[in-house]
């Protein structure tokens, strides 16, 4: 029975999580039932840690997004893009263990805090376009920046209750979130490359990062 209970705890809080995004408009309905098996599969996978870890990236990834008038995301978050930051990272799991988890998830938030808070800096640069408008897909500024580092620090210390190493986690996250910028362009060259899958493969780079650093 505490099994039971124990496997019933994760889709029942995943559940109530991803009704209040609803109602929030922070996801869309497929987005939210995207979350709710996201949910439940990162509390199997790790419990309470690996989930604290998915709402944290959650929430400073809405609350960004919500304070950025120019945010693709203001009208709720889909499934395709919630899956494509949010699968990797637990599949990855349960292939290398928890260290690809949280080097994968620094490298989300970082990627998602750079885009939000870099598009509201007052001017961004792109290689190969020079200035180019807050918000320009690849665009780097010193604003996003920062974002970057500060949201590859905040998820990378969910590495220190599980005893692996922080700075493995936040190199991982960095690197994820600088190739997501890399690859960008590709966007626009490649009709099948969308965000989505530039996300998809900047968080599984960090993951495999993080599992190699550490041997």
């Amino acid at each position: 029975m505490e099994n039971l209970a124990y496997l019933s705890a994760g889709p029942l809080l995943a559940a109530v999580l991803a009704w209040l995004a609803l109602e929030k408009s922070w996801l869309d309905r497929a987005g939210a039932l995207a979350a709710f098996v996201l949910g439940s599969l990162y509390w199997w996978a790790g419990g309470l840690w690996a989930s604290t870890a998915l709402i944290a990236f959650f929430l400073l990834g809405s609350l960004a997004a919500r304070a950025n008038p120019r945010s693709r995301d203001r009208g709720g978050r889909g499934a395709a893009q919630v899956l494509a930051n949010g699968l990797p990272p637990v599949l990855g799991a349960l292939a290398c263990g928890p260290i690809f988890l949280v080097g994968a998830l620094a490298a989300a938030t970082a990627d998602t805090l750079a885009s939000e808070i870099g598009g509201r800096a007052p001017w961004a640069w792109r290689p190969g376009r020079g200035r180019v408008p807050p918000g320009t897909n690849a665009a780097v500024s010193p604003v996003g920046s920062l974002a970057l580092l500060a949201g590859a620090a905040l998820l990378a210390l969910w590495a220190i209750p599980a005893r692996l190493p922080f700075s493995t986690a936040f190199a991982a996250g960095v690197f994820g979130a600088v190739l997501d910028t890399l690859t960008g362009p590709l966007e626009e060259r490649l009709g099948w490359w969308n965000n989505d899958v530039n996300n998809a493969l900047a968080v599984t780079a960090a993951g495999l990062l993080a599992c190699w650093l550490v041997g």
